[in-house]
């Protein structure tokens, strides 16, 4: 018995502490969010955002998970979000004029990119502007730039192509709705807000198509959620690609050997 009230006080404090984030994020949310003309989510294009420097623990963005994401969209056809249900809402920080840890974290992907083989290169000039920052689905975004520069699957070796995918041509043209919050957030605060994104799911609340946090049902494992996707959420990017090669059954020596080859 005394072992079942302590199980129980766990869960009420976790549950504390859930509300009390969860609220703590909404105010920020409230505080910082920029809509669009009819008061809505904005439309973003993916060749205008880079990953914000607090994703994944610092640790950018899994070349792995991006590539593996691409394959889902060119294998399944890419699925928008409809009626709250699909991808999740993307968050971004809309960088005008750049704040600079803004500029610094598109240098950062800049020479990631370059740096490493089969990233989708940034096309945003090097003293850009006006860009976004990503604090949720980074992967994503730039799984979306796959296509739209007719990048090689580092997989396959074939080029992604848009072909006559009508719901991904509207997302590459028109942009992804998002959830844009203004660049005036603090780099604390930025962080939290990501590390919240990532535990959205486990804690059993989302971003809905208006762009409120709305509480949902936990996922069953089994059932809702795949472990692949509870697992990915809150991984950083090497244990991400960790991830991805496990499911995908390829070893570390196959990745370094195969990769560069491909592209």
């Amino acid at each position: 018995m005394a072992s079942q009230d302590s199980q129980e006080e766990e869960a009420e404090e976790d549950a504390a502490v859930i509300s009390r984030d969860v609220d703590r994020l909404i105010g920020l949310l409230h505080q910082y969010r920029k809509v669009g003309p009819d008061s809505t989510l904005v439309r973003v294009r993916s060749d205008a955002v880079v990953p914000d420097g607090t994703n994944r623990e610092r640790t950018g963005l899994s070349l792995e998970h991006i590539h593996y994401l691409a394959s889902l969209f060119s294998s399944k056809g890419f699925q928008p979000r409809v009626n709250d249900s699909g991808h999740d809402v993307p968050v971004y920080i809309h960088e005008a004029p750049p704040t600079a840890f803004g500029s610094a974290a598109l240098q950062r992907y800049r020479a990631s990119a370059a740096a490493t083989p089969g990233y989708p290169l940034t096309r945003l000039p090097e003293a850009a502007t006006e860009f976004y920052c990503s604090l949720g689905n980074g992967h994503f975004t730039q799984a979306l730039n796959l296509f739209r520069h007719g990048c090689k699957s580092i997989f396959t070796g074939e080029r992604y192509s848009r072909g006559g995918d009508t719901h991904l041509n509207d997302v590459l043209e028109l942009g992804v709705p998002a959830l844009v919050l203004s660049n005036d957030l603090s780099v604390k605060d930025r962080k939290f807000i990501s590390l919240m994104l990532n535990r959205q799911h486990a804690q059993g609340w989302t971003i809905s198509d208006s762009g409120d946090v709305v509480f949902v049902d936990k996922p069953d494992s089994e059932m809702d959620a795949s472990q692949f996707e509870l697992m990915s959420k809150d991984l950083d990017a090497e244990e991400l690609s960790g991830l991805v090669r496990f499911k995908l059954g390829i070893d570390v020596s196959e990745a370094q050997r195969n990769y560069r080859s491909k592209l």
